[in-house]
């Protein structure tokens, strides 16, 4: 069973005119987002930064495996490309190969590994079932506002889009499929944030890296704080300009029938056409349109 209580979305600008449901893409927000990421944790290098509370070791191995999920490489091409000593990368990958996560041909180049297949199967099977079960009612929420409509997930401490439907209009906005955005940016990161467990929530107010993307993203915990214990008052958030300039978006959450969060779905597009008011009833309609389900989806 599930429900909706509010929404948003930090988005980026389409050019294409054409509407309808996004299995594929990339949005200029994302790419913006990873951009700025990429230079506030790795400065000057790409050695793995390892953010307070981490665990070295941990984070050198996702590394690999992040490194690995884009191509085929050596044990050379590793060490080079994420700044470690080839006797450490051996160390690791004895670990990750022993578990499955990677796998080596006999050239000696690594790939991902059988259990990260499995694990990826795990979760598609999964958030497609969330997917399937908000399809009718996001294409009602998409042609009610004219506005794109996206479901997204927590991962980590970022937010994905695993579902979006286009707006019809010649000028409009999309998050891109499977980009990652941090959780602070934008109305359904700070959604997402908003309606986690306390002592996850305060977790992540600690450790969180509050990249500035914008003159309006939200960078100080404090302001942070503030804007996530609105956020759960209120059911729902609204983002102006937080992820990219000129963008607007409201984002309520979707919850299970045990009251777990599953989900977000955020309707966004331009400022010039998306006022506070105008949101706001947008957030109405997103609440109508999410009935109760008679069956437990689950988002991950």
């Amino acid at each position: 069973m599930i429900r909706a209580g509010r929404a948003c979305s930090s988005s980026s600008r389409s050019s294409s005119a054409q509407h309808g449901r996004r299995r594929v893409g990339t949005g200029n927000l994302a790419m913006a987002i990873s951009t700025v990421e990429d230079k506030a944790s790795r400065g000057s290098g790409s050695r793995p930064s390892q953010a307070p509370g981490a665990v070295r070791s941990v984070d050198r191995a996702l590394a690999i495996l992040t490194s690995l999920g884009r191509r085929e490489l050596t044990l050379t091409e590793i060490s080079k490309s994420l700044r470690l000593h080839k006797t450490t990368v051996t160390r690791l990958l004895g670990s990750l190969l022993a578990a499955d996560m990677v796998s080596r041909d006999e050239r000696g180049r690594y790939g991902v590994g059988p259990a990260v297949a499995l694990l990826a199967a795990r979760v598609g099977s999964s958030h497609r079932s969330l997917v399937d079960f908000l399809r009718e009612p996001l294409r009602r929420i998409r042609d009610l506002t004219k506005e794109t409509v996206v479901v997204g997930v927590r991962v980590g401490s970022g937010w994905v889009a695993i579902e979006e439907m286009e707006s019809p209009q010649a000028i409009k906005y999309r998050a891109g499929l499977a980009r990652r955005v941090p959780l602070h940016v934008g109305s359904a990161g700070r959604t997402l944030l908003a309606f986690l467990p306390d002592d996850e929530q305060r977790y992540l107010l600690k450790t969180l890296r509050l990249v500035r993307v914008t003159d309006r993203t939200v960078s100080n915990r404090r302001a942070l704080a503030r804007s996530l214990a609105k956020v759960r008052r209120d059911g729902y958030a609204l983002s102006f300009g937080e992820g990219i300039v000129g963008a607007a978006s409201v984002s309520l959450p979707v919850f299970d029938v045990t009251g777990r969060m599953v989900a977000v779905i955020s309707v966004l597009g331009p400022e010039s056409r998306l006022s506070t008011d105008r949101l706001h009833r947008y957030a109405a309609i997103v609440r109508r349109e999410i009935p109760t389900a008679p069956v437990l989806v689950s988002g991950g």
